[in-house]
């Protein structure tokens, strides 16, 4: 396994040709819970109503049949904290027993203590990014609504160290959303955290993919500049990859939290039919076209807050008041 940059990853994720008949996408994202233990000011899971877990089975499948269907990179998280699923050890060395080739998980850190961090790691997982979104104590409990800043970066040096003398391959990121309380900060946890890290990423706020309007009090939010890695007037998301959620749906958006992006329910149809279906290609051509009006996309793209409509009302999910 080749050690690549964070920047390096991301970006990579956001190149793509933009075909209404996309061929089944190279790397995906298995969101296997949206329970959270954080509640970041940016984010859209506290918000949400009913959390649950992934069934074990149904991901297994999932996992067999994207990649029998040449998916080679799978991200085990989406909107909630994978640390909090026993059966995280077991989905990545599924995974690389099934021959993936890069298999990931993003984590707020705060429960990957030894206990709970070294059997993921040892099932082969290739690289885990810590989310560390404050510089300071003080303005990590502000951003993240848990007093875990000391415990976090504890974690993340015990981490590197099993890594050092285990002579171990993952790759170990750090990455900091900068909004304007933090942004005196970025230097300070650079500091902290390059010790420990083969690389770490400041990246720009965005709106949460259109769940966070409110994300524009926090910083400037570009528009165009989708999920804060790249500006472009056409999302990659559509046409690069896709998101299970924990119900079983096909959401075109790992940050489909409002399930207003549900393309197909995988309880019912296969991966290929649900990425190949008139849904999909509807959405892509649409997106093609620039033209998401109507959609949540539009308010993530243009960082607008205009009324949209679920693509698949009937699983639409309604944010808590």
């Amino acid at each position: 396994m080749t050690t690549i940059s964070i920047k390096e990853k991301l970006q990579e994720g956001v190149t793509t040709d933009h075909a209404v008949d996309a061929r089944f996408p190279k790397e995906f994202q298995l969101d296997i819970t949206d329970r959270c233990n954080h509640a970041c000011v940016f984010c859209s899971n506290p918000k949400l109503l009913d959390k649950r877990d992934i069934d074990p089975d149904f991901a297994q499948r999932i996992l067999r049949e994207a990649y029998e269907n040449g998916a080679r990179m799978v991200g085990i998280y989406g909107t909630g904290e994978p640390l909090m699923v026993k059966h995280l050890p077991e989905y990545v060395a599924y995974a690389k027993e099934l021959g993936y080739e890069y298999v990931y998980i993003d984590t707020n850190g705060a429960l990957a203590t030894p206990k709970i961090i070294r059997p993921v790691i040892d099932a082969g997982l290739d690289s885990i990014k810590f989310s560390i979104n404050a510089g300071v104590r003080e303005t990590y409990m502000d951003i993240h609504g848990k007093d875990d800043f000391d415990l976090v970066l504890k974690n993340l040096g015990l981490l590197a160290n099993y890594k050092k003398e285990n002579n171990l391959k993952v790759n170990i990121y750090v990455s900091m959303v900068v909004t304007d309380k933090v942004r005196d900060e970025v230097g300070i946890l650079e500091a902290l955290v390059r010790p420990h890290v083969d690389d770490w990423y400041p990246r720009s706020l965005f709106n949460t993919c259109g769940n966070n309007p409110e994300n524009n009090e926090l910083a400037e939010i570009e528009s165009f500049n989708i999920r804060g890695r790249k500006r472009t007037k056409i999302c990659f998301q559509p046409f690069k990859g896709f998101c299970v959620t924990p119900e079983g749906y096909l959401s075109a958006c790992i940050l489909d939290y409002q399930r207003t992006l549900i393309l197909a329910d995988l309880n019912v149809v296969s991966l290929l039919e649900g990425w190949h279906g008139d849904v999909a290609k509807d959405f892509r051509k649409r997106h093609r076209a620039g033209d998401t009006k109507g959609w949540i996309c539009y308010n993530c793209i243009h960082n607008t807050n205009e009324p949209f409509e679920a693509i698949l009302p009937q699983y639409a999910a309604k944010f808590a008041e």
